[in-house]
């Protein structure tokens, strides 16, 4: 299977518990309670993603609030899929697709967040979320292109979206 799966706060927990199994130190313990205390909460993370998606370019200092809240809340759970996010391998430059990726995993916990359900990934509200971005880079840097977001961004006018990012996933787990 060619997807790779993320269970961002099962890992963060896991990485938290290995780390004080294998240290008698109280100091230790005392740090991971401490950074356990500063994952933003959930208002927090969506608050710092409507601030970036208002203006990614301009916020993505607003970033690690949300992504801190992806990779250790424990309330979402994603599913990256490989052929979905084969662009994030192709040459561009790395702000815009720090944008591009950052407005996928915020649109993604977004609607979890907002379905609350964190038991698999909303791929089609984090696409949704970065062509919104990507429509803003085009903006800016007209020369710059991803063909699949030029094929999703023409789902996306023929109301289709939901099913060409289906399509994309489901050829990536028929693959060998």
């Amino acid at each position: 299977m060619k997807q790779v799966v993320i269970a961002l706060g099962a890992l963060a927990m896991l990485c938290a518990v290995a780390g004080h199994a294998q240290s008698d130190e109280p100091a230790a313990a005392a740090a991971a309670v401490v950074a356990a205390a500063k994952v933003p909460t959930a208002a927090q993370a969506l608050a710092a993603w409507q601030d970036f998606r208002a203006e990614p370019l301009a916020r993505l200092d607003r970033t690690p609030a949300f992504l801190d809240f992806i990779r250790d809340s424990g309330q979402v759970h994603m599913v990256l899929n490989n052929a979905l996010l084969a662009w994030m391998y192709q040459p561009m430059d790395d702000a815009l697709k720090a944008t591009l990726y950052a407005a996928f995993l915020g649109g993604n916990m977004a609607a979890q967040l907002d379905t609350r359900e964190s038991d698999d990934s909303d791929d089609v509200a984090g696409m949704a979320a970065a062509l919104d971005a990507y429509t803003q880079v085009r903006n800016a840097h007209p020369d710059f292109q991803v063909p699949l977001f030029e094929r999703l961004a023409t789902a996306r006018a023929e109301q289709r979206l939901a099913a060409a990012v289906n399509d994309i996933e489901a050829a990536d787990t028929s693959s060998p």
